[in-house]
């Protein structure tokens, strides 16, 4: 790592707008916005974009780089799209500018160029940083009225929970990200693949009853919204509308068997933990 001293003189700062723009951004995250030389943004809404401008108007719509599948404008797929993302921010931070880049959400969570520009950022000698925002997790949480910390939390995204051999615990709750692309393997569609829901139901099936009581949710995302919260059986889930940010929350079966033979070794008190 370089000592701060041989730093040189751009820097990055990669902040959040959280999930409902502007209610959302943090203080921190303001100051940094308002403070930036320019300022990268990719948020999906005009409202944000707008709340973002108030802020700083020295701005670049990094919404103009994405990938569109009706003309494969800017690359093949979605990750070509996100490299031209990282070299646009990267280009300002090289000439020595005071960057700032913003992504909706937390800029950490499903965000590949952040973690990329911050990674290339500091190879390169420069000062980068990322700040934590609300993500979409933390309104299920709210919304729904769940606890991690009750049973503990397993979270994959879906695609990758369809083509990989994960241990699923069923006595933790389960959610899946962006079931609203599922089973595309390719990174060109902005919906599920044509048997993407038919998979994702198989592979649940293989760890839960048909009628295990599942939660389609979506956060709001403007003031005068309501969340999406629609619960449905597992063997329904290729029946019901799905959208680009429609997430899959999975309850718990049961609790969890009690490891009495570890507990009574180490003298646990059982008793305390029923």
């Amino acid at each position: 790592m370089l000592n701060v001293g041989v730093m040189k003189k751009g820097s990055l700062v990669i902040v959040g707008t959280g999930i409902l723009t502007p209610a959302h951004l943090s203080q921190e995250s303001i100051n940094r916005i308002e403070t930036a030389d320019v300022v990268h943004v990719l948020v999906p809404d005009p409202l944000g974009l707008s709340t973002i401008t108030k802020l700083n108007s020295n701005i670049k719509n990094l919404g103009e780089l994405y990938f569109d599948p009706k003309s494969n404008k800017n690359g093949k797929n979605r990750l070509d799209g996100y490299k031209l993302m990282i070299e646009s921010i990267l280009s300002d931070v090289r000439l020595g500018l005071k960057v700032c880049a913003i992504f909706y959400g937390h800029p950490g969570i499903f965000v590949y160029p952040s973690h990329e520009c911050i990674s290339k950022a500091k190879k390169e000698g420069f000062d980068a940083q990322m700040l934590p925002a609300i993500s979409a997790e933390d309104c299920l949480f709210a919304d729904l009225g769940v606890d991690p910390g009750d049973l503990g939390c397993q979270a994959y995204e879906a695609s990758q929970f369809l083509f990989y051999r994960h241990s699923i615990n069923t006595s933790a709750m389960l959610i899946l990200w962006q079931i609203g692309v599922v089973g595309d393997e390719t990174l060109t569609k902005f919906k599920p693949s044509e048997n993407g829901m038919a998979m994702l139901k198989e592979k649940l099936l293989e760890h839960y009853p048909a009628n295990h009581l599942v939660t389609l949710y979506e956060a709001s995302t403007l003031p005068t919204m309501e969340p999406r919260i629609a619960e449905i059986n597992i063997d329904k889930i290729t029946d019901i509308q799905i959208n680009a940010i429609t997430t899959l929350y999975i309850p718990p079966l049961a609790n969890p068997a009690l490891n009495t033979n570890f507990c009574k070794r180490w003298n646990v008190d059982i008793s305390q933990l029923q």
